[in-house]
């Protein structure tokens, strides 16, 4: 175990209270149109377009869904230092996504917890015990469960102390892939006919 996160596994992320986990969900897709013009005869018009958005993070009850599974990276950075984060592996077109929260200097009140593309700078470093999980440096704010009382729960960072703050790590199995433990060189490639959706010893 890694700040006892499961070294080396893929795994679930499962609040003890409620019995949900933290998963990625499609962010879904942001639809428009372009003004253009065209060069030769002047012609103005509009062209549609549309792209992915980024994942949102949810809670749900386990289902299986690739979403739900996540792994602790020990990856080391371009700087020779460890990056701490938790990645989820449900890759889209564009990124993989990993658990983040913002600022959390001067905040007394709950900060809801997110995504964030993994290698954005300042992305959240996680660590764990206890059952408890926090980011570095901040001990005194744990991820945790709220509930409004409807059934609508949220994930956020809280004071240490309060309800729904216990998590477990359920192992998962991923025929054919692994976790990986080091990043490709700038100049290295995939072999021919690689899965790019699926998870390797090397990224």
């Amino acid at each position: 175990m890694s700040d006892a996160f499961p070294s080396g596994k893929f795994f679930r992320i499962v609040n003890e209270g409620t019995g949900l986990c933290l998963a990625a969900a499609h962010g879904g897709t942001t639809h428009g149109a372009q003004k253009a013009q065209d060069r030769w005869t002047g012609e103005e018009g509009y062209i549609p377009y549309s792209h992915t958005n980024d994942q949102v993070l949810t809670l749900r009850t386990p289902t299986g869904h690739r979403g739900e599974v996540w792994f602790f990276s020990e990856i080391k950075n371009t700087y020779g230092d460890e990056d701490w984060h938790l990645v989820n592996v449900n890759k889209d077109i564009r990124s993989t996504f990993t658990l983040h929260v913002g600022p959390l200097d001067g905040f007394s009140q709950p900060v809801g917890l997110g995504l964030i593309g993994w290698g954005v700078q300042g992305q959240t470093q996680w660590n764990s015990g206890g059952g408890m999980i926090w980011p570095r440096p901040h001990e005194d704010k744990v991820a945790t469960v709220l509930s409004d009382g409807h059934g609508n729960h949220q994930a956020v960072l809280a004071a240490l102390g309060g309800a729904n703050q216990q998590w477990r790590f359920d192992q998962v199995e991923l025929s054919g892939e692994a976790v990986p433990t080091r990043r490709k060189g700038i100049y290295e490639t995939s072999p021919p006919g690689t899965d790019l959706s699926k998870w390797r010893d090397v990224l």
